[in-house]
């Protein structure tokens, strides 16, 4: 992968941006143009993405570092861009196979992909946000194991972690 010299901090950079962005819409819930505003943001960041792996490939921990890779993940998990999610999976795969990624990440895009298609998920990561519950898991009494596995905490501990972050006031 022919990164670019800036790349992690670029990475950081729109991580962090999208991340100010959730936090004002959250704060403002009815506030529709802060909504716009973060699906903007979002969606142009997943177009930077694209270019990044386009010219370099997948941005993987061993090269840009595990934070940088931490929020090109987030970028293609937020950028809600079915296409991009679909092409880099291959990628990350890869970068997992090769141990230049955490296995945690391809847990993520592959539930994304699942939840995308209409599947059901392996590793339930993926949550609903009018429910605030897990989208469909496959096997759901083994969904635990196969967390653990790629470095996840068990179901209800991750659910209980995303619900008090939605439950703290702002």
């Amino acid at each position: 992968m022919g990164a670019l010299p800036d790349l992690p901090a670029r990475l950081l950079a729109l991580a962090g941006e999208d991340e100010r962005l959730t936090r004002a819409a959250c704060a403002l819930p009815a506030a529709a143009a802060r909504r716009r505003a973060v699906a903007l943001c979002r969606a142009d960041h997943g177009r930077v993405l694209r270019s990044v792996v386009e010219v370099s490939g997948w941005p993987t921990s061993s090269v840009v570092g595990e934070n940088a890779s931490i929020a090109a993940l987030q970028i293609l998990l937020h950028a809600q861009d079915p296409g991009l999610l679909l092409s880099c999976r291959p990628l990350i795969a890869e970068a997992v196979a090769e141990k230049s990624t955490p296995a945690i990440h391809l847990a993520y895009v592959d539930d994304a992909c699942a939840v995308q298609q209409g599947r059901r998920q392996t590793y339930g990561t993926q949550i609903d946000p009018r429910l605030l519950r897990p989208y469909p898991v496959e096997d759901a009494d083994t969904v635990d194991e196969r967390r653990a596995a790629v470095g996840l905490p068990p179901l209800d501990t991750a659910l209980n972690q995303v619900l008090g972050v939605m439950k703290r006031p702002r």
